[in-house]
């Protein structure tokens, strides 16, 4: 195998200064754009590419952008990256992601390697690190956390209001006539801590309607179907199952169905964070939005205008309900 082509091989073929190559094949307006053409002609017929690890050395600023996930699942994620990726194509970063499968340590191992490649800076969704373990990650590098509601003083976050989402969601319950709150979710290990907080919301925006409430989870062994599938029995005439996502509320639509009831009818089912599968016609379950957009759009600025002497940077999304059939 040869090597690869450096700057030097186009300037010869080019017929021009290496000097020139390195301007032209970064974008800079001093060169002509008939040398410019020539130059990047010559760079295609060699397949020439930039070294970006020389490159970010030269510039003192890495064109790569950590994304750190905790699954790609779910599609809200996919969402989430594919929204980064609109922002960080306009800003010329390419997103490296990452799964951490709720792994403490595995989420650890992917913030050391990101430092390793100094990357322009790390957007962590949903992170399991301890709160102690993130600040001295963010002091390290820029890093901004999505959908980690925190008290801290050094942490720039963007999340929804959870409070609001969950009277949205309580709000359209009583007009619709339905009479108590069954909050469904997964056992998330260290993430779990994300899905209390959603919970605790729902809890208090039901009870401050008069709203009956009750916690249903997965656990070991039983997962968020077989808790549901237990728990119909003691569901009472137009109850409510909120979910704390859209797959979660997939599963609940298939239990509820199985059990010859009509999601809408004889029982509501709410998701959360209205990914495609939730607009789907075979499910059409009403569903509450993070906006994607806004959140990634929201996660960058702070990125781009960090500053260690500004303090902390909190950003919050209004949430909206989208109601379909199952509720």
């Amino acid at each position: 195998m040869g090597k690869n082509p450096t700057q030097s091989d186009v300037a010869r073929l080019a017929g021009v200064s290496r000097g020139l190559v390195s301007l032209a094949l970064s974008g800079s307006p001093m060169v002509a754009e008939d040398s410019r053409r020539r130059i990047l002609a010559a760079a295609e017929e060699l397949g020439y590419t930039r070294d970006l690890g020389a490159a970010t050395l030269a510039a003192g600023r890495s064109q790569v952008l950590g994304v750190v996930l905790p699954d790609l699942r779910n599609p809200f994620f996919e969402g989430v990256v594919d929204a980064i990726g609109a922002h960080a194509t306009t800003l010329k970063l390419l997103p490296l992601v990452a799964t951490a499968s709720d792994d403490r340590d595995r989420e650890a191992l992917i913030l050391t390697r990101f430092r390793e490649l100094r990357v322009a800076g790390v957007i962590m969704v949903s992170p399991v690190q301890p709160l102690d373990a993130l600040e001295t990650a963010a002091k390290a590098q820029p890093t901004v956390l999505i959908g980690a509601d925190v008290a801290s003083a050094s942490l720039d976050t963007v999340h929804v209001d959870e409070d609001a989402a969950a009277r949205l969601i309580v709000d359209h319950l009583v007009t619709r006539g339905w009479r108590s709150v069954v909050s469904l979710s997964e056992q998330s290990g260290p993430g779990e801590v994300w899905i209390e907080r959603r919970q605790e919301a729902l809890k208090a925006a039901a009870r401050g309607a008069g709203l009956p409430y009750a916690g249903v989870g997965g656990r070991p062994g039983r997962g968020a179907s077989a808790a549901l599938r237990e728990y119909l029995p003691q569901l009472g005439e137009r109850a409510a199952v909120v979910a704390h996502n859209d797959l979660v509320a997939m599963d609940a639509l298939a239990v509820v169905r199985d059990a010859g009831l009509h999601p809408g009818d004889d029982v509501a089912v709410i998701g959360f964070d209205d990914t495609y599968m939730a607009q789907r016609p075979e499910f059409d379950v009403t569903s509450v939005s993070q906006d994607t957009g806004e959140l990634a759009r929201l996660a960058m600025a702070a990125l781009l205008e960090r500053d260690e002497d500004r303090g902390r940077h909190e950003s919050v999304v209004r949430p909206t309900l989208a109601v379909r059939s199952s509720s």
